[in-house]
């Protein structure tokens, strides 16, 4: 597939999963569609993926199911 960055014919299909939000306002999309250039080493979405991610946060409540998950904090300094 061709790069929209770089214009290489690297680009693939993956997936990925990010956390939206914090708090009582979190959310974690699992399965997000993304396109990736092993040339570049860019990853990017479509416009429609990108409305299906502001669609499934907006109705969060509604789209997803509660899970438990451990969460841990980063504590070494960068120094």
């Amino acid at each position: 597939m061709k790069c929209e960055l770089c214009g290489a014919q690297a680009a693939v299909d993956k997936k990925t999963t990010k956390s939206f939000g914090r708090g009582d306002s979190l959310v974690i999309i699992e399965n997000i569609p993304i396109i990736h250039c092993s040339s570049c080493h860019e990853s990017y979405l479509t416009a429609d993926t990108a409305r299906e991610i502001d669609r499934i946060r907006k109705n969060r409540r509604s789209r997803g199911k509660a899970k438990r998950v451990l969460v841990a904090s980063f504590t070494k300094s960068a120094a």
